[in-house]
């Protein structure tokens, strides 16, 4: 299955659409799809049905191949490439099904701990730092201050973790500062950023409104792909498709070219991408009334929070990049909060003798203050 055909990158596409930021973004749709077929795996009805339309699979069947795929392909560690995947379930949700245990670790390969949300920011401290040492230091503070209570039953955390060697690495003397336009439509709107350069064979296509090239890495199996558009990025943003990601990558052919490539890094916070998803159409599954009780049947569960966070860093030698999803899973609480009476606008009263039901006094009061 070619990578742009597969429902991960469907969901990137999906997920594109709906941002809208105009300054740098990065993210990994990778480890949001996998963090979110963890809880799909336990979902059923229409909070199922929703799943399966978001993350394109017909059945748990289904779903189990494109994990597998997926996992098959982050299983390469070396000095000159190297790509992680960690998947884990803090839970103290007692009632686990021994069907989501099975499943969950044979397909996710994912571990649980019991773990207790007594001290919430203690345990936020903790999942914090597992993190940070799955991506090597790279996503230091996933899960923010304030969103974990004692109605935490769940947290799903995925993290992935690649670092990669160009297989045509540029020659950092010829790095050099140049002009880089932020608005080519207005020349005048420049900064000046480190430029690196190589004359090398790549995969290239000059398409419509955009120029294609994959730079490789010495994984061979794996490239970075830069749509450069002729004028406006958002129009690229706007017009771009699956389909012609799909055609440039296969039209691509192997030209000498001269590539100027700038140094970058992107230090993505962890944001709460609860709001993007709903509008790709997730809905049920935030609310009390999802169904996953394939989860746990004597808990009646939700997501409450689901976090994201990625950075990259691009330099002569290869690239480093890191994400971390976690989805907060909530028990719809048992201790419902006391009805407010806030008596401040006209009322009337009584004073009355309760046994014979006889009322005393009656008043109303429409001012307090005469």
């Amino acid at each position: 299955m070619e990578a742009k055909q597969n429902p991960i990158s469907k969901f990137c596409i999906n997920y594109l659409e709906k941002i809208g930021n105009e300054s740098n973004f990065f993210f990994s749709p990778s480890s949001i799809y996998l963090a979110l077929s963890m809880v799909a795996a336990g979902s059923g009805g229409q909070t199922l049905k929703e799943f399966q339309n978001v993350l394109s699979f017909k059945n748990i069947g289904e779903i189990c191949y494109h994990i597998n795929s997926l996992s098959s392909q982050f299983e390469h560690s070396s000095q000159e490439f190297s790509i992680l995947n960690a998947n884990k379930i803090y839970a103290s949700v007692s009632n686990l099904t021994q069907m989501y245990k099975e499943f969950i670790s044979l397909y996710f390969k994912s571990g649980f701990q019991q773990v207790s949300f007594k001290d919430p920011e203690a345990l936020r401290a903790y999942i914090n730092e597992q993190v940070s040492d799955q991506t090597k230091g790279n996503v230091k503070e996933l899960l923010q201050s304030g969103f974990l209570n004692q109605n935490t039953n769940m947290i799903l955390v995925n993290a992935l973790y690649l670092k990669a060697q160009w297989l045509y690495q540029f020659d950092a003397q010829y790095t050099q500062n140049m002009k880089f336009y932020l608005d080519p439509s207005n020349l005048e709107i420049t900064v000046l950023t480190k430029m690196m350069m190589k004359t090398e064979i790549y995969n290239y296509i000059k398409f419509n409104g955009f120029q294609y090239i994959q730079i490789p890495y010495k994984n061979k199996e794996f490239v970075m792909e830069v749509f450069l558009p002729d004028l406006s990025l958002k129009q690229l943003e706007q017009s771009l498709t699956l389909e012609i990601m799909q055609e440039a990558l296969k039209k691509s052919q192997k030209t000498k070219i001269k590539l100027r490539f700038p140094k970058f890094k992107i230090n993505g916070k962890s944001e709460n991408i609860v709001n993007v998803l709903q509008q790709i159409g997730l809905s049920q599954a935030f609310l009390p009334i999802a169904d996953f009780k394939s989860i746990s049947e004597c808990e009646e569960l939700y997501i409450k929070d689901l976090f994201h966070s990625a950075t990259i860093q691009v330099d002569e030698i290869g690239t480093e990049a890191a994400a971390s999803t976690a989805i907060i899973i909530s028990q719809l609480s048992k201790v419902k909060e006391p009805p407010q009476v806030i008596c401040d606008r006209p009322f009337l009263f009584t004073i009355t003798h309760i046994p014979s039901k006889t009322i005393i006094f009656l008043g109303k009061l429409v001012n307090p203050q005469k």
